[in-house]
């Protein structure tokens, strides 16, 4: 799985860009979850271990720190990616070196029947001014792959339940494999 959007959201924090505070609802593809202000959408096709994959993102960059939801389509069910320790780990790598911060915590998490996964990377202060924290949680949902990470200072991680705790699913995903 790559990671684009690790860049992305350090990019985003580190820069100051604010695009909206105000917490509100955003209805995505297969899910919902509250932002602090109005997500901007993107879209990529990336060549993976296990073929083309479609990413959609949604994502919120505020001074006080970066929100995103990014799905990834599979070809097959993938479930068994929640259990895998070589993704976990391949995910662990990516997350500290695109913050260049130390995991602190991981454990296994379910939403519903969806079993998923869960880590917090600390973030040093000579990286961003404070110290903060990029916490990252994976539901694996048919053959979709829901990926929600933030990236918020020190003070602010008060903010990351409102986001985290709001984030469900409205329909069970199963795209249609493509040939």
């Amino acid at each position: 799985m790559k990671s684009w959007w690790w860049g992305v959201g350090t990019v985003l924090v580190l820069s100051g860009c604010q695009m909206g505070t105000r917490w509100q609802t955003v209805q995505g593809d297969g899910f919902q979850v509250n932002f602090p202000g109005s997500p901007q959408q993107e879209q990529r096709t990336l060549e993976t271990g296990v073929g083309e994959v479609n990413t959609h993102a949604w994502g919120v960059n505020r001074p006080q720190g970066s929100y995103a939801v990014v799905l990834t389509d599979y070809d097959q069910p993938v479930a068994r990616l929640a259990d895998s320790p070589l993704v976990w780990e391949q995910l662990k790598v990516q997350a500290q070196q695109r913050v260049q911060g130390q995991v602190t915590q991981e454990r296994q998490v379910t939403l519903g029947s969806y079993p998923g996964r869960e880590m917090v990377v600390t973030i040093p202060p000579e990286r961003l001014a404070g110290g903060g924290v990029a916490k990252v949680r994976f539901y694996f949902v048919g053959q979709r792959v829901y990926g929600l990470y933030a990236i918020v200072p020190q003070e602010q991680q008060g903010d990351l339940p409102q986001f985290f705790d709001s984030f469900a699913i409205t329909k069970n995903s199963s795209p249609t494999p493509t040939n």
